[in-house]
């Protein structure tokens, strides 16, 4: 199946593009998906910014949108099923005062 993941902000200069497509196993979870872009971006700054290594997951400051939905609301990236045609949202928190 394929999905879109649409980078913006940081994440977006980081990669290279506001754009990338995945193909996935049908009843891929967003766990998949981000692994799968994690180590695709392996060795450019984009995997630095999203990856905590010694946590051996993303940073608590990136932020990710399923088909308009935050996932946490949902039980978390191993809970969130994708389907065929899902958008992904991909950005940076950030505060300022």
């Amino acid at each position: 199946m394929r999905v879109t993941v649409k980078y913006y902000g940081v994440i977006k200069q980081l990669a290279g593009t506001s754009l990338e497509e995945y193909d996935l196993p049908k009843d891929s979870l967003l766990t998949d998906l981000m692994n799968l872009i994690v180590k695709q971006h392996k060795g450019d700054g984009l995997y630095d910014k999203l990856w905590n290594k010694k946590e051996k997951e993303l940073k608590p400051l990136v932020m990710v949108v399923v088909d308009g939905e935050d996932p946490m609301e949902q039980g978390g990236y191993d809970r969130v099923m994708l389907k065929e045609g899902s958008k992904v949202e991909l950005t940076m928190a950030f505060a300022g005062g």
